[in-house]
């Protein structure tokens, strides 16, 4: 055969070779894409198994009851370190915790909360008060702000500064279904159907938009069973692991969706790392992609494994690269606070299925009882405790600051206290909200202020003023701003529905009738900038926050204590209730 010959058949089995290849190559796509497509709908493949095996979860809710099959992607296998969790405990582990509510008399055959007609009347007008400011707040953010982050409820226009998609809208969902607002809630659910929670107009805050975000999507579909709800939560969920591919597998403070990007800062915050669990355990469970529960869980680990000088107190900062605190500031307040909130919360959800949370909480409660626990100089009140804060290192020095975010904590310690039987922490919880609303009660406008100094019980007491008026007793500085914060109406719905005290309810009612007062604005509500200066007061703000959460804490302290039951559901930092995992 000649040479031209030879080339002309090397030629021709060249091309098929390649038209072979090509062909295989297509195949194996087709093949991929079905796969994908089976693995993302129920109806065609069943669920597999995921890390919360042979478990089920309540289907029951308080108004609505949940949809039954969302959609879900393809899962990725988990590695092996975390085929076990915690202290060898699996995560289908799930029990029966303790009744957290105090039993309430209800009528044996309607089921009815039993109080007498009078007393339904002042429960239910004070909360229509509520669901009213809730209305106004509401329609001034529709009137003036609609599809922005936040309404400035002086000047009357809005602003974005949670990257444009709606924070107030997001955050107020599960308040207007527990409300009963469903015209509002569908106006809403319609508009956030088109938001592309995938693209980023700046760099987003991660730990901001999954406790926001994140959480008010997941909460609402749970409440509603409006699936397209669960679908925005998927796709913002997946847009954000990203976050979480650093060297220790803490996740970056601030990301870039759209570039995938995020700013070259390495010094983490407690509170930012640590209060992303409850929702990505949401989403791994309601989508069946255990992903989102692996990258979290992560997180806790490397968290629970660094280096403390004390036990169970977390340094405000730590190293997102290595893993490793930085510093010697510890707090309850603020950068740490929402750490220690979802210790024991991620306990709870889980039904007790992985012992490390709560070995974690009881280690940080024990040192908070040795260390930031004080008795205060308020002259007839010694039953007022005070939380300040600790710096450790060679010489720990105690700061007698107590901030308004710390007073999460009698919640914290009330639900704590149930679960896992330590009488303690409920009388420490009951003195701490009484510090927490005394000092609501001893400023001019009836408000609560950002911080307070106070003087422990062995101090040398002083007289101090504050823009010309004298202190209430016992405290010798204050920053007098307010941000609308819900921190102690929380703790004060919390320990109302634990032990059944109307004292409690009393309480939540004067501050509504303080915030109506001092904060109301012709469309809305506005923090202050001083509550001990009738003159100074509105600061043009009002935070997402006031209605996802001071408003529905409000709201459920005036409501039937069935409607989201603490034995049923658990709260998520910026107040958006998710439906507790139960055994089967």
């Amino acid at each position: 055969m000649s040479t031209s010959n030879n080339n002309k058949f090397l030629w021709k089995l060249n091309t098929r070779l390649r038209i072979s290849v090509l062909l295989i190559i297509i195949l194996f796509l087709l093949a991929y894409q079905i796969f994908v497509t089976l693995n993302r709908y129920p109806d065609i493949l069943e669920n597999p198994k995921q890390w919360w095996s042979d478990t089920t979860w309540s289907d029951t809710t308080d108004t609505s009851s949940p949809p039954q099959k969302p959609i879900i992607p393809a899962p990725i296998p988990p590695s092996s370190e975390y085929n076990k969790l915690g202290d060898d405990v699996v995560l289908y582990n799930v029990s029966s915790l303790t009744k957290i509510q105090y039993d309430f008399p209800y009528s044996s055959l309607k089921k009815q909360f039993i109080e007498t007609k009078a007393e339904r009347k002042l429960r239910e007008d004070r909360k229509e008060s509520i669901k009213k400011g809730f209305l106004h707040a509401w329609n001034g953010y529709v009137n003036y702000g609609w599809g922005s982050d936040e309404i400035l409820p002086i000047t009357n226009t809005s602003r974005n500064n949670f990257n444009g998609w709606g924070a107030t809208m997001v955050d107020a969902l599960d308040t207007m279904w527990i409300m009963n607002l469903k015209a509002e809630f569908t106006n809403a659910t319609n508009y956030l159907a088109n938001v592309n929670f995938t693209n980023s107009r700046m760099e987003i805050s991660v730990f901001e938009t999954t406790i926001r975000y994140l959480g008010g999507l997941l909460s609402a579909y749970e409440l509603s069973g409006k699936e397209i709800l669960l679908i925005k939560a998927i796709e913002l969920g997946e847009a954000m692991l990203v976050a979480f591919d650093t060297p220790s597998g803490l996740p970056y403070n601030d990301l870039n969706i759209t570039r995938g990007s995020y700013k070259p800062i390495f010094r983490g915050v407690l509170s930012q790392v640590g209060t992303l669990q409850l929702e990505f355990m949401k989403l791994a469970e309601l989508t069946g992609n255990s992903t989102f529960f692996y990258a979290v869980q992560k997180v806790t680990d490397v968290l629970d494994k660094a280096s403390k000088e004390i036990p169970g107190l977390y340094p405000l900062y730590i190293d997102i690269e290595y893993g490793k605190f930085i510093g010697h500031q510890i707090s309850f307040g603020a950068m740490g606070d929402s750490f220690y909130e979802y210790l024991i919360k991620q306990y709870v959800y889980v039904g007790g299925a992985i012992d490390q949370y709560r070995r974690m909480y009881e280690e940080s409660i024990d040192s908070m009882h040795k260390y930031l626990v004080k008795e205060g100089q308020v002259k007839d009140r010694p039953d007022l405790l005070f939380l300040g804060e600790y710096t450790s290192g060679r010489i720990g020095s105690f700061i007698s600051r107590m901030e308004h975010l710390s007073c999460f904590t009698p919640g914290m310690l009330a639900i704590g206290s149930k679960i896992l039987h330590r009488p303690k922490d409920l009388e420490v919880a009951i003195r701490l909200a009484e510090s927490c609303y005394w000092a609501y009660n001893s400023t001019t406008t009836g408000i609560g202020p950002e911080s307070i100094y106070f003087l422990t019980k062995d101090a040398k007491a002083v007289s101090v003023w504050h823009n010309g008026d004298t202190l209430p007793d016992g405290l010798y500085r204050i920053d007098g701003s307010y941000l609308l914060r819900p921190e102690t109406i929380e703790s004060l719905f919390i320990l109302y529905r634990i032990t059944g005290n109307k004292k409690y309810q009393e309480k939540g009612w004067k501050i509504w009738q303080s915030i109506e007062k001092w904060c109301k604005t012709p469309i809305a509500y506005s923090g202050l900038r001083d509550v001990m200066d009738e003159k100074r007061l509105q600061n043009n703000n009002m935070e997402s926050f006031f209605l996802a959460e001071t408003l529905k804490y409000l709201y459920l302290l005036f409501s039937t204590p069935d409607v989201i039951s603490l034995d049923n559901y658990v709260f998520n930092t910026e107040a958006h209730p998710f439906l507790r995992m139960t055994p089967k």
